[in-house]
């Protein structure tokens, strides 16, 4: 009795799989007859706009013929892999998953890089900064309005920039507070307000935290009394002292 109900576990066991295996040959058979019905770009985006749209999208893929490329194509042979690795590699794409959905459609979910400044270099190019210290080109087709950057602007300023811009993005009170940041010749970094007629200069941005609270306090009790109008140039490059002319 027990070798019975072995072998009956046995057969019951192999007809299992037997099953599983015809199931997934006949889902094959069909998955390579299946043909791609179209082909759907969501684009996520932290931008009022995006950056980038469908017509990018193809242009980054080499694809002059768009959707008719993929269209009426068979599932099995669109090369899924190839495609999210090329748009992986694109700089303005931060991250890319393509797949086939139950429907047969190509599916490209893509998210975009967010810039952080907008580099203006002495060479007359510009780039943004993201927010992940990456660098893409400018848009062709939308221009936000992201916290510009002139002067002598150069690779190596690119992190003290971006931890300047991080800092004053997570801060309630001067988030909306600059117009506009400028690198002197000797990569001082300073930056226009909204408020007043002054350039407030920062120096490195060792010690940030120190140096905004200066200019708050200079500002609460120092022009507020005595008009925004008084002074050209704020310096809060040296510990604790803030210098006006």
């Amino acid at each position: 009795m027990a070798n019975i109900r072995k072998i009956a576990g046995f057969v019951f066991v192999f007809l299992i799989v037997i099953g599983a295996v015809t199931v997934y040959y006949f889902s094959s058979k069909n998955d390579s007859k299946a043909l791609c019905r179209d082909v759907i770009i969501k684009i996520k985006y932290k931008t009022e706009k995006p950056l980038i749209n469908e017509t990018d999208i193809y242009r980054f893929l080499k694809i002059a013929d768009k959707k008719k490329h993929f269209i009426n194509k068979p599932t099995n042979k669109i090369e899924i892999k190839k495609i999210e690795y090329t748009l992986r590699k694109t700089p303005q794409i931060k991250s890319a998953d393509v797949y086939i959905n139950i429907s047969k459609e190509l599916v490209l979910e893509i998210e975009q890089r967010t810039p952080l400044l907008r580099i203006l270099t002495t060479q007359g190019n510009g780039y943004f900064l993201c927010d992940d210290l990456k660098k893409i080109p400018l848009s062709s087709h939308y221009s936000p309005y992201i916290t510009p950057v002139s002067g002598n602007v150069n690779a190596k300023m690119d992190k003290k920039l971006y931890a300047l811009a991080v800092y004053v993005n997570n801060n309630s009170f001067w988030k909306d507070q600059i117009q506009q940041y400028f690198v002197s010749e000797n990569d001082d970094i300073s930056f226009i307000p909204t408020t007043g007629a002054h350039e407030v200069i920062i120096g490195d941005t060792n010690n940030l935290d120190e140096k905004f609270k200066k200019l708050e306090t200079f500002y609460q009790n120092g022009l507020n009394k005595i008009g925004w109008e008084k002074y050209k140039t704020i310096n809060l490059k040296f510990k604790g002292q803030v210098i006006c002319k």
